[in-house]
């Protein structure tokens, strides 16, 4: 699938959702005028946008980076950032996208919504830095919802959603070890987590979004057309192995029944998707590696197999990514709650309470930690393929 910058594309984005209704008032009804119009306010500079992006890492210092020259890009920009704002703030997002083009769909608006974010995220900073916390962590809600605003019907918005929420949990850890912990604030932002974990932030809409792109082309007319896409897409600048152009061959030698079980053949191959991103981690894991397995394995004497085991995404580090931005989620959520105690009786409990979210690694409870200046959770599972072990520090004033 494409993503692109073209401003004529989001020109006729916006042309299209302002011959609506919506148009006559504000904000519209439909998310998508709203960051399309973002877009085009957006000043962009190459030099500084660098600096954001070094700046929204979670291992970024306030103190290192170049605040002045921050400060002034994002004063240059806050009419882009109110739009942004007042987009979050609305429940419908319709991109306007075309799914009909399948995997030659352009996706003007996944070009320029990672430097936008990274735009708010330096105005949550520096607002943490002037002591505005408040104000920051409405910042961190509203990235939360852009991040559920980007996810669409394809899984390459879905981690771009994934990214963002990364970004911003990364950000409200930051915010949270360097403000004062008061019982309303800690109140205020638990619900105001709540209301986010209320609006979907699904995985399987875009799985099969997917899926469907590829069967668009595998149709006698189109899957000419379908092969050259998904090459084109595998490809990435690089020769294809011999392998992958025989097997293309074959799947160009295709009838029409060859072609059906093909499809028959993806259709089943997802389900057992679907069903293993329902399951445990380490269980799902293994399921959805099996099922690769099984593709690759049989396409060698079952054609029916080859497309499925050439076009499948990368599952398993898809599975991954989604545990570990969940597990980040849960860990945020356990952390305030912590904080709440800290608040309430002036000092860290000695040990985990019950009943809170946990590491979606092991299915466990966080292992709980305290510090010489606050706590540390960690998994208890590791991440597959990476043997990682995450955890995540706060700090307490």
């Amino acid at each position: 699938m494409k993503i692109s910058n073209n401003y004529k594309l989001i020109l006729s984005a916006i042309v299209f959702f302002l011959s609506s209704a919506s148009v006559y008032s504000y904000p519209p009804d439909n998310a998508a005028i709203l960051y399309y119009k973002a877009a085009m306010l957006y000043a962009p500079d190459e030099k500084i946008e660098k600096v954001l992006d070094d700046f929204s890492k979670e291992t970024a210092d306030f103190s290192k980076a170049n605040i002045d020259k921050i400060r002034e890009f994002v004063s240059k920009n806050r009419s882009t950032i109110d739009t942004l704002l007042d987009a979050a703030e609305i429940k419908n997002c319709d991109w306007g996208l075309d799914y009909s083009q399948g995997l030659e769909m352009e996706m003007p608006q996944l070009g320029n919504i990672r430097k936008m974010v990274y735009l708010v995220l330096a105005d949550a900073k520096i607002l943490a830095k002037d002591g505005n916390y408040e104000t920051a962590l409405s910042r961190c809600i509203s990235l939360y919802k852009i991040a559920r605003h980007i996810n669409d019907r394809i899984i390459v918005a879905h981690l771009l959603g994934i990214a963002v929420n990364g970004k911003t949990n990364f950000c409200v850890m930051q915010i949270l070890s360097s403000m004062p912990q008061d019982i309303q604030s800690l109140s205020r932002m638990k619900n105001q987590l709540a209301e986010i974990d209320s609006i979907p932030f699904l995985v399987k809409p875009g799985l099969l979004g997917d899926r469907d792109a590829i069967l668009m082309f595998m149709t006698p007319e189109r899957i000419s057309d379908g092969v050259t896409s998904g090459v084109a897409f595998l490809q990435e600048g690089e020769p294809l192995s011999k392998e992958l152009n025989a097997a293309c061959e074959k799947i160009l030698s295709f009838d029409a029944a060859a072609i059906e079980r093909s499809r028959k053949y993806l259709e089943n191959f997802y389900v057992g998707v679907i069903a293993a991103f329902d399951m445990p981690y380490q269980q799902g894991y293994t399921a959805i590696d099996d099922l690769i397995h099984k593709a690759a394995t049989e396409s060698d004497t079952n054609p029916d197999a080859i497309l499925t085991a050439i076009f499948r995404p990368a599952l398993g580090k898809i599975f991954s990514l989604v545990t570990r931005s969940q597990t980040h989620n849960n860990a945020i959520r356990t952390a305030i709650e912590l904080y709440m105690i800290k608040a309430k009786t002036g000092k860290l409990p000695e040990e985990l309470p019950a009943d809170l979210p946990g590491d979606l690694f092991s299915g466990k409870p966080f292992d709980y930690e305290k510090t010489s200046n606050g706590f540390i959770l960690c998994c208890q599972g590791k991440e597959i393929g990476t043997d990682k072990i995450y955890q995540y520090e706060f700090k307490v004033k």
